[in-house]
């Protein structure tokens, strides 16, 4: 895996006063990234939360609003958790944990190991930025895959501790939570917001919440406006001031799936939120001219037929393997085009993203301590050996130049030296660094490729009887010979 420390960067929200900067911590070379994400499979299934008061997305709280009672009196209000994942209290809440374990009679060894897991990855808690590892010390790790099921098990103790007493003593309707973004539906003639959200900031020292009050009747939460009539909850949905109508452009050098996604979506959403006439033929409109401005055929939408839960699962009876490839353009298409009728499903990447382009990685780590594709080629007759390591490049070139200085045949590249003569020469002058990648399954596909393209050359020195015939291979080759 080579782990290596996360690292930080940061979104503008140029939707909020004064800016405010979004810190995205990237987890997945953490030591213990597996860890968290095997601990939040296990313990998700030993311990069910009860979810009381949450909502899926924004389609459960429309059916759920269905059902609340309406008066011309009641008023809508939002709260919002501030910075919630590093104001978790990380010790409590491992209090809390380990009591649901044994509420839910889990065995004493798989507590003690839960738990363990529990203390590994809480206590990793860093990240680098400008080349300086930054110790957090309080809270949950942000990008950790553990942080959200560890934050709702703190707040969901919260909500089951208090929330029965605040909704009689301020006469609160109904209560919705997202993640962090809470709604309330609340009598005003009982209690006013600034009293609720005073009540709220007590709940625990740690927690902090601050409050939005409808205007003329609605609020936005999520991606819907909610709009409160005499009679129902109407809704639309919402988009921020800062929306912009750009997505990939149709013309745009990118798969055809990953260009109509963010069509299908829109689609998906405005076919599947219970929207009235109006809305729905407002939001279609808007789903036309984001598709004018961005070149797409604007075609009649087909009617959309709810997928049955027993098809869904029929689906899953047919076990599929994935392959990703990188979308470069029509050849990419034929390559994959070769996989229909098979059991392989195919997934597209892409490098020309507006991130990669406006990216400046200060981090500069010397190319040879990352991992990858490498190619070893003697000096002497230009003879070439292509491998592959999941630790650095430095040592597996010492291991090539060990084998070769002990004549051992652990490495065809120095047994080819020493069986020849010819000399090892530095890691600057013998080792090419064909692609970087981490250890896995796509390393193992880089590599094949690249022993491939030397064997085609007649150049290699791997062995041969692993070197197989590839169609795919011969492909890429041929298209790299035209350009």
């Amino acid at each position: 895996m080579n782990p290596s420390a996360p690292t930080i960067k940061g979104l503008i929200k140029l939707h909020k006063p004064d800016q405010p900067i979004r810190p995205v911590v990237n987890w997945q070379s953490a030591p213990a990234y597996k860890l968290a994400k095997l601990f939040t499979q296990k313990a998700s299934h030993l311990t069910p939360l009860p979810n009381a008061f949450n909502v899926n997305n924004s389609r459960d709280l429309i059916q759920k609003l269905k059902d609340t009672p309406i008066l011309p009196h009641f008023t809508l209000a939002s709260l919002d958790v501030s910075n919630l994942y590093t104001n978790i209290p990380v010790a409590e809440t491992r209090t809390i944990f380990a009591d649901i374990l044994k509420q839910n009679l889990t065995d004493p060894q798989t507590q003690r190991e839960l738990l363990g897991w529990y203390d590994t990855i809480t206590k990793q808690n860093y990240f680098t930025f400008n080349g300086n590892t930054i110790l957090q010390k309080e809270g949950l790790a942000m990008g950790a895959p553990s942080s959200s099921l560890i934050a709702e098990i703190f707040l969901q103790h919260i909500e089951n501790t208090h929330l029965a007493h605040l909704s009689k003593k301020h006469k609160i309707i109904n209560y919705f939570r997202y993640v962090d973004d809470i709604l309330i539906i609340f009598d005003p003639t009982h209690s006013g917001i600034q009293t609720i959200l005073d009540d709220f900031n007590t709940l625990h020292r740690n927690l902090q919440f601050t409050a939005e009050l409808e205007e003329n009747n609605t609020l936005n939460y999520l991606d819907i406006t909610i709009q409160k009539t005499p009679t129902n909850w109407k809704t639309a949905i919402y988009r921020k001031p800062t929306f912009t109508d750009t997505i990939i452009p149709y013309t745009s050098n990118h798969p055809t799936q990953h260009k109509y996604a963010a069509i299908k979506f829109l689609y998906n959403r405005l076919n599947t939120y219970d929207l009235l006439a109006d809305e729905y033929q407002q939001e279609e409109d808007t789903i036309h001219n984001i598709m004018y401005n961005n070149s797409f055929p604007i075609r009649p939408q087909k009617p959309c037929r709810p997928k049955l839960k027993e098809q869904k699962q029929s689906t899953h009876t047919n076990a599929h393997r994935w392959a990703t490839f990188t979308y470069v353009g029509k050849e990419t298409t034929f390559i994959t085009n070769l996989f229909k009728n098979t059991d392989i499903k195919i997934a597209f990447r892409t490098n020309n993203t507006i991130l990669s382009r406006l990216t400046h990685n200060n981090q500069k780590a010397d190319k040879y301590t990352r991992s990858g594709v490498y190619k070893l080629t003697c000096t002497d007759c230009q003879k070439a050996y292509v491998g592959q390591t999941g630790r650095s490049f430095l040592a597996r070139y010492n291991e090539h130049k060990h084998a070769f200085r002990n004549n051992s045949h652990t490495s065809k590249f120095a047994q080819h030296l020493n069986e020849h003569a010819h000399s090892f020469g530095t890691i600057h002058n013998t080792m090419e660094i064909l692609q970087y990648q981490k250890k896995g399954a796509h390393l193992n596909t880089v590599e094949r490729f690249y022993i491939h393209t030397e064997y085609t050359a007649n150049n290699h020195l791997n062995d041969s009887q692993y070197i197989f015939p590839n169609a795919i291979f011969d492909t890429i080759l041929a298209t790299h010979l035209q350009q």
